[in-house]
């Protein structure tokens, strides 16, 4: 069976270190994931820190270069873009959802995979998940990150099974190393 994993990055980050309180490491989470099947696309959609915050955008070059190791991974940049409110400066992530969501589609039409694993807790990713498994019969596998506040009730209602990942989990396949 061929087997496709879309991580949206951001989220995965920010999941795994809130509701675990460490890193993944990528590598065996994948190979867990997609076990004796054809991994044929890692798909790692995230946006670019800016260079100008040096440590964060050295760390995750350090993070891209370590992960450009997994086969088939292939880093998918969206953008941050500037924005003020109330005299306070932030950075809204863009593109990164949209590509998962194009990438997910488009690889099923083009019959790349026949399980996909969705890392992400975003539901705006049912749309695409539903008409994944309605329009292209694949099978898509909302893999949960998190509590019953953090996981997505509209992925796990739309995907066609849930797994959730959980201590056990994260023993099997062993922590980050940095």
């Amino acid at each position: 069976m061929k087997v496709a994993i879309c991580v949206d990055g951001s989220n995965f980050y920010f999941s795994v270190r809130k509701a675990l309180g460490h890193k993944i490491d990528i590598e065996k989470f994948c190979k867990k994931l997609s076990g004796e099947n054809e991994l044929t696309k890692v798909g790692y959609y995230i946006a670019p820190v800016n260079r100008s915050y040096k440590e964060g955008y050295a760390k995750q070059q350090k993070f891209f270069e370590k992960i450009k190791s997994v086969d088939n991974l292939k880093i998918i940049l969206g953008r941050l873009e500037k924005h003020k409110r109330d005299g306070k400066t932030f950075y809204v992530e863009k593109a990164t959802d949209i590509n998962l969501a194009l990438d997910l589609v488009l690889d099923a039409l083009d019959s790349k995979y026949d399980r996909a694993f969705l890392v992400s807790n975003d539901g705006d990713f049912s749309g695409a998940v539903s008409a994944v498994i309605e329009r292209f019969n694949k099978e898509v596998i909302y893999v949960a990150i998190g509590n019953k506040k953090t996981i997505s009730y509209h992925l796990k209602k739309v995907a066609s099974s849930t797994l959730k990942i959980n201590e056990k989990f994260i023993e099997d396949i062993g922590l980050w190393e940095d």
